[in-house]
Parts: structure tokens; sequence; C-alpha cells
């Protein structure tokens, strides 16, 4: 296993169980505090703008700087959000430590992805390999922190910021120390089938053709994504509206994630999407099901279900925005992440707000069919044009 994952890799797991523990908690704390869907969205857009701010400003600081500094520094900050989040009690407090955490997630996985995506591929690492153990690495990591982030917020909420202050404070501790021993590149000997190409190269040795996929997919990434995030937040008001526990409600929704890391194990040994714009679409198809499933999101298997789509609409075009997303020049693979994650933080709020004033539009899951459903219909428009109109358009 130590030839094929490395530190890493365990700090972007341990970062997102974080990441998850605490979104769960701010969703699950506004469902308690009885916030409608639509200021559970607003909660999440403000604090997706500060994740999206964060990605394009302090992202990419690590290229310039150094990202295990970068890092570092950034857990030190850490520990101050896990501090003021044992406080949080109140509407404006939860808005506020929403605000605050964003920030860190915005500013840190730029940091890790341009750290793994430089070193590896200095050591000859199959990009493919490089972007598809980095997303196994942190989708792991979200399964955990959405099935217990629910739990622990009812429960046992104090739970959740102990966690964040153990990790931020042995994170900085060690990254500095790696830091000063082997400098800003990841100490790491690859196993020999992880310098093997599973691409078609001539695909990704086009430069034009990479600009056109690589845009392409960040836009059907946004729209995929707001089916999923949308899920991920409503689905705890939704489950309590139903008549479910809210405590167990992490065990439904996990089913997002679960699909997530499904889609990543599967599209990362396949690569029989690159470059094929119709098993693409095919896969896509994800989306609109993901609509007609929620018609039944009333009992737990239900509502397991239709977040397992969910992941599926989020994790199929996330890999393909990935691939060629941070298939670039070493120089770019920090600007690249940032972009990425920038992608991410928007859908993150937007996902939440949208959905939210449909869901109380429709009251309930009929709003988050007419969302999913939609969104289908904008995601094949968008492949239609870059497929048809925009080929013709470059070569005009």
């Amino acid at each position: 296993m130590g030839r094929f994952f490395h530190k890493y890799h365990l700090l972007s797991f341990s970062v997102s169980i974080q990441a998850y523990l605490f979104s769960t908690f701010i969703n699950s704390t506004a469902a308690k505090l009885n916030f409608t869907f639509t200021q559970i969205g607003l909660i999440n857009l403000v604090a997706s703008f500060v994740y999206a701010l964060a990605s394009i400003t302090i992202g990419h600081s690590g290229y310039k700087y150094g990202y295990k500094k970068t890092m570092s520094l950034l857990f030190a900050y850490l520990l101050f959000v896990s501090f003021y989040g044992l406080a949080v009690r109140t509407p404006y407090a939860l808005t506020l430590f929403a605000i605050l955490q964003g920030a860190f997630f915005g500013s840190f996985f730029p940091q890790v992805e341009g750290l793994i995506a430089k070193s590896e591929s200095t050591l000859g690492i199959d990009p493919p390999s490089i972007t598809g153990r980095f997303t196994l690495s942190w989708s792991t990591g979200n399964i955990i922190g959405v099935t217990f982030g629910p739990y622990l917020t009812v429960r046992l909420s104090y739970i959740i910021f102990m966690i964040g202050l153990i990790l931020s404070s042995c994170s900085a501790i060690l990254i500095t120390k790696d830091g000063r021993k082997s400098g800003d590149v990841i100490v790491f000997k690859p196993a020999h089938k992880l310098t093997e190409h599973t691409y078609n190269s001539s695909i990704v040795n086009d430069s034009k053709l990479m600009r056109k996929l690589r845009l392409e997919y960040r836009i059907i990434l946004f729209l995929g994504g707001l089916v999923y995030t949308s899920v991920m937040a409503d689905f705890p008001k939704l489950i309590l509206l139903a008549g479910l526990n809210l405590d167990k409600a992490g065990f439904l929704i996990v089913g997002a994630n679960i699909g997530v890391f499904l889609t990543f194990v599967l599209l990362q040994s396949w690569k029989g999407w690159v470059g094929n714009e119709k098993i693409c679409a095919l896969l896509l198809s994800v989306v609109p099901a993901t609509g007609i499933l929620a018609i039944f999101a009333k009992s737990p298997l239900p509502f397991f279900i239709t977040a397992l789509f969910a992941g599926f609409s989020y994790a199929v075009p996330y890999t393909f925005a990935i691939f060629y997303g941070l298939l670039s020049e070493t120089e770019a693979h920090g600007k690249q992440g940032a972009l990425h994650e920038m992608v991410i933080g928007m859908l993150f709020g937007v996902g939440p707000f949208l959905g939210g004033l449909l869901l109380d539009r429709f009251n309930g899951n009929t709003g988050l069919v007419v969302y999913a459903l939609a969104i289908s219909l904008a995601i094949y428009s968008i492949q239609l044009f870059f497929n048809k109109f925009y080929v013709l358009k470059s070569q005009n």
C-alpha cells in the first residue's frame, strides 16, 4: 500500500473527514434551529463564496511561497476555527463559523492538489493515477465525515471540534518538520504500475482539444454538482420533515459519498471515457435519474438511493474535469488546482441556495425533481454546444 499512497494522501483523507464533519454540523444545526430550505441555502452560499474567493487568492500561493509552508500556516488558522466552533449556539454564530471554515478549506485543497501534482509528475507517475489516487483519498474521508457528522451534531457536537483541534495541531507540526527535511516536494518511491500510461495519449497531447474538454467539463461539473450539493445541504431537513430521526441522517446522506467513491474507482480503473463524448453523455444520464428517484424519497431506502445517484451526478463530471484540468504543465498545477477548487466552492453554495428556493416553492421533494431535470437539460445543451458549435467556431 505504501508504494501506491503516501502521507499526503492520508492528509487529504483526514482533512476531508473534518470538512464534512463541519459541513454536516452546519446543515444539521441549521435544521435543528428551524432554518427554512432557503435559509440553509443562503448560509451555504455565503460559505461557498468565501471558499471560492480563498481558492483563487490564497489557493495558488503555495506555488510562490511553498506548499508545505502555506499548509502549516493554514493549520494554525484551523486551530482557531476549531476553538471558535465549540462556542457556536446561535444562527449568527453558525453563519460566522461557516465563513471561517470555508476560508480554510478553500485555501487548503489547492495546496495539497498542487503539491501532489507537482511532485508525482516529476516521478513519472501516470497522470490519471495522480488524479485518481488523490480523489480516492478525499472521497473516502468524505464518507466517514458525512456518516457521523449529523449523529455527533445531535449527540456530542464538541467531539467534532476536538477532532479539529487535534488534526490542526498535529498536521502543522508534522508538515513543518517534513518541509525542513525534504523541501517542498513529496519523497515517495512509486510502484511500477503507477508509471504505466493507461489512457489515449494522442488526446492528451492535443492542446486545443484539451482546452475544449477542460472548459466543457468544468461547466458541466458545476451543473452536475448543483444536484449533489443541494442533496447534501437539504436532506437533513427533508429527513426531519419525513419524521425520521435527525441523528440518523448521516447514514442516509452518506449514500451520496459512497456514490462518489464508487464512481472514482470505476472511472479511474477504466479509461474508455477519455475523449469519447458519447460515452461521457451516457454516463451523465445519472443526473436526470437522480431527479426521477427523488420522487420516492420519503423513507430510508429511497433517501439513500437518491443520495447515491446524487453522488454519481457529481463524481462523473468531477472525474472528467479534474483529469483534463490537472493534465497541464508543471508550473500550472497550482493555478489549475485553484481554479478547480473555485468551481467546487461555488457549486457548494449555489446548489443549496437554488435547491432551497425550489424545495420551498414546491414543498420539498417535487422541488428537487424539477431542479435535477432542469439541470439535466442544461448539461446536455452545454455538451451539444461544445461538440457542435464550439468545434465549428474553433475551426473557422
